[in-house]
Order: structure tokens, then C-alpha cells, then sequence
């Protein structure tokens, strides 16, 4: 206000007395007409050229408008940066959490393989579930299970009542039986011994065994690889099924019970083309997971 007043000071007075009559037409458009009081208490007219008063205000307004308009501006930038940098924030955030629970999720699924003749998970993509003792049925048995399984090492008693069951199946241990022309100068040590296994977790969804082949397939990881075995091809002998033995084979106890008992494979060519598997040779496998 005191600013407006000064300018007011600035303009040209022009003191004419009270019967002159008020500044009219295009020159005095920027001319106020001002009653004024003299010393002699006479009524006076004072006619004020605003035209300089004009231009400053427009400056003045300008300027405090430009002013109050950039404040504002810049308070509202201010509050949407920040609500921005929240909501960003919170997104990171929940992006990382539901990444976070993938992931995690993710580490508990996988799938699970048997490793005959090793107490131990090697693969690139497994780990140890359990290790144990392969058991099956015995070579002359004529009734029971004809698949092999992974017996734990640390077994646990179940509350059943003996009397339940009456003529019941029988589970022996699995032996390596390496006679004859399947003895192996690499393999004596093992000859006659009881098979280990381990149960092995991959992270891949699904394992395979290939039987003939040493490597896996493109994409496929390979878990181990070995021999494929199974009970022996003779008459009175018990049929049971094919598993793939770890080529670096490993044994438990020294005792040789005969009980179950796990051959070399080989192929007999004929219906499977001889081109591509040489009569009576011993057959390699690998499993694979992906």
C-alpha cells in the first residue's frame, strides 16, 4: 500500500480552481480528477496524470502474480514428487516382496530320483534327501514287489500290530553280482557287496533316465551316469525292474547274503535295429533332470 501511495506522490498535479471543468476526452485518459483543500479552505481541483502510475502497476501485478503463481507451482511439483517417489516407493517395494516369495516358493519345489550305488547327491541342480540301503526281492522269490526301493538309513517303527498280517511280503537287501564275463577289473571291490542309495532332490521339475547314452539331451542337466541293472535274465529267477547304477560305484557291509542280486544289461538286437546297438554289449545310461 505504502508502495501504490508513492507512486501516487509521482504523478503531475495540476492545481486549477473549483470552476474549471473536469479534464474530458482522449487527453485526459489517464488524467484522475482529485478534490482538493487549500489554505484558504477553498475547494480545488487537482487533476493527476496516472499514465507512469499505470505502467508500474501493471508491472507490480505482474510480477507479485508471477510471483504467488511460481510459489504455487513450485509447492504443487513439490507434493506430486513426493506422492510420486511414494508411490514408487511402495511399488519397489511390492515388486521385491512378490519377486521375494517367487523365489522362495520357487526353492521349495523340484523333483526327486533315486541314485543306485551311491550314498550321495553330485548333480549341478540336486541335493541329499536321504541315503539308505537298496532293497527288492530276493532273486528266487516267486510272489512280493518286483521294483526296487530306497530303504533310509534311519528308519522309523510304525505302531502295527504283529498279528495283522499273515504270509506277508519280503523285502532283502540288493547285492552287486559282477561273475563271470560281467566281472570288471574296475569293479572287483564290489563284487558280492550290498548296494547303497540316495534320494536326491532336483530343482529341475522332472527327471529322466536315458538308458544307451552317457550325456543328456540339449537343455537337460545331468544328475550322474552309470550302468543299467537288473536281476538276472535265467529261469527261476525273479523279474524286476531296470534302474540305472552309478558308474563309480560304492558298497556297505562284507558280507555276502544272496538274497537279491542286480546284473549288467545287455542288448539283444534283432527287434532293436543292430545297426544301431552291437549285439550282447553292456548298456550305459544317465539321468537327466530339467
Amino acid at each position: 500500500m505504502i508502495y501504490i501511495l508513492n507512486l501516487l506522490l509521482w504523478g503531475i498535479i495540476s492545481a486549477k480552481g473549483a470552476p474549471v471543468h473536469d479534464c474530458i476526452g482522449e487527453q485526459c485518459r489517464n488524467i484522475i480528477s482529485v478534490p482538493l483543500i487549500d489554505e484558504m479552505k477553498a475547494t480545488l481541483k487537482a487533476d493527476l496524470d496516472v499514465s507512469k502510475l499505470n505502467s508500474v502497476l501493471h508491472k507490480y501485478i505482474l510480477e507479485e502474480v508471477t510471483k504467488a503463481v511460481k510459489v504455487s507451482f513450485d509447492v504443487q511439483m513439490e507434493k506430486a514428487v513426493d506422492e510420486i517417489h511414494g508411490n514408487v516407493t511402495k511399488l519397489m517395494q511390492s515388486d521385491i516382496k512378490t519377486k521375494f516369495d517367487i523365489l522362495q516358493d520357487e526353492s521349495f519345489k523340484g523333483n526327486t530320483f533315486v541314485r543306485w550305488g551311491r550314498q550321495s547327491c553330485d548333480g549341478t541342480l540336486s541335493s541329499l534327501v536321504y541315503k539308505g540301503y537298496m532293497a527288492g526281492p530276493t532273486h528266487k522269490a516267486q510272489g512280493s514287489g518286483s521294483n526296487y526301493l530306497c530303504l533310509t538309513s534311519n528308519p522309523q517303527a510304525g505302531d502295527v500290530p504283529a498279528d495283522w498280517v499273515y504270509s506277508p511280503g519280503l523285502l532283502y537287501g540288493i547285492g552287486w553280482e559282477l561273475t563271470g564275463t560281467d566281472r570288471s577289473k574296475s569293479l572287483d571291490h564290489i563284487d558280492d557287496k550290498d548296494v547303497p542309495c540316495a534320494v536326491c532332490l532336483t530343482k529341475g521339475k522332472t527327471t529322466l533316465m536315458i538308458p544307451g547314452r552317457t550325456s543328456c539331451y540339449a537343455e537337460w542337466a545331468k544328475e550322474y551316469t552309470g550302468f543299467l541293472v537288473s536281476s538276472r535274465n535265467e529261469k527261476g529267477f525273479v523279474t524286476t525292474e531296470y534302474v540305472c547304477a552309478d558308474e563309480d560305484p560304492e558298497f556297505y557291509g562284507s558280507q555276502n547274503y544272496n538274497h537279491g542280486l542286480i546284473h549288467f544289461v545287455e542288448v539283444k538286437c534283432g527287434s532293436i535295429p543292430c545297426s544301431k546297438y552291437e549285439d550282447k554289449t553292456k548298456l550305459s545310461c544317465v539321468v537327466c533332470s530339467k
